[in-house]
């Protein structure tokens, strides 16, 4: 079926493909937090709060952007005119309202968290993106919809170090993502790659300490590493706007197998398969919208 040019506007504007990525830490997070054993009204309002909150990130930083979009993305649906710059305010910020009702629907802790989230998410677009907090900023609103998943169960002790490979692993993301019209520096590439290497270390220091059960998981941790030095090796050699944005829109659908190890090995095998699964709605719908 071919979707109309306002259709596939609004589907870029909300960067419909990496929605997936904000469900696969819900799911993920749930799936460690009972082991298995699944609440279903829960898991379900969880995620549709996790993807209200993450498309109403979406449409808010290109709200935000207009100005710098107007110059360098022109093409993209606001500056272009497709979408109205009136109406994309206001789907921002009932999605943000939507992102936060669903989750209080939950309980008071997951109300908290969710409020929490959408406060930095609107800090994050809004004041701090184009400086050098806007990176951990990120990373943490990754973490607090990690801490969305999790919230099922208390949030105590050990527990709350089960997000900190997705922290660091977005945090590095964010760093190279700064970059990727301007091309100007390599250097946040190569902190990029350090954050990669961090993020692996994290499993096996995890593993080690047993917050992790599954020690064989560090293979598949150990070839996905390979797998992204090797992506960031090339866009090194070939350090243009392209290269860099392509790079950042792998990394971006990276998030799901991340999630998917973290399963792995912490959880049961299954859930790893049914995140990992997630791969599929994204990619092909990804064909269609751009990721970043």
């Amino acid at each position: 079926m071919k979707l109309s040019e306002r259709t596939l506007a609004y589907l870029r504007l909300l960067r419909a493909p990496a929605v997936f990525t904000a469900l696969s830490n819900i799911i993920a997070a749930h799936l460690l937090a009972t082991q298995g054993r699944i609440q279903w009204p829960a898991l379900g309002l969880l995620a549709a709060a996790a993807s209200a909150l993450y498309l109403a990130g979406m449409v808010l930083n290109d709200c935000f952007d207009l100005a710098e979009d107007r110059r360098d993305r022109p093409q993209r649906p606001l500056p272009s005119g497709v979408i109205p710059v009136a109406s994309a305010w206001k789907l921002g910020w009932c999605l943000l309202g939507a992102g936060i009702l669903l989750a209080g629907v939950v309980g008071g802790r997951q109300l908290l968290i969710a409020f929490t989230l959408a406060g930095a998410i609107v800090l994050y677009n809004g004041v701090l993106k184009a400086t050098l907090w806007g990176v951990p900023l990120m990373g943490g609103c990754r973490y607090l919809n990690w801490l969305l998943g999790l919230s099922v169960a208390p949030l105590i002790g050990r527990s709350l170090l089960l997000g900190w490979p997705v922290f660091v692993y977005v945090s590095s993301l964010t760093l190279l993502s700064r970059v990727e019209t301007s091309a100007r520096s390599r250097l946040a590439l190569l902190l990029c790659a350090s954050g990669m290497v961090t993020t692996a270390a994290l499993f096996a220091v995890f593993n080690r300490s047993g917050l992790l059960a599954h020690g064989w998981v560090l293979l598949p941790v150990g070839a996905a590493l390979l797998l992204v030095l090797a992506r960031l090796a090339l866009t090194y050699r070939e350090f243009n706007p392209w290269t860099i944005q392509h790079s950042v829109g792998l990394l971006v659908m990276g998030i799901i197998p991340l999630d998917a190890l973290l399963v792995l090995a912490g959880g049961p095998w299954w859930g790893g398969v049914l995140v990992l699964a997630l791969l599929l709605p994204s990619r092909l719908l990804g064909r269609l919208v751009y990721v970043t």
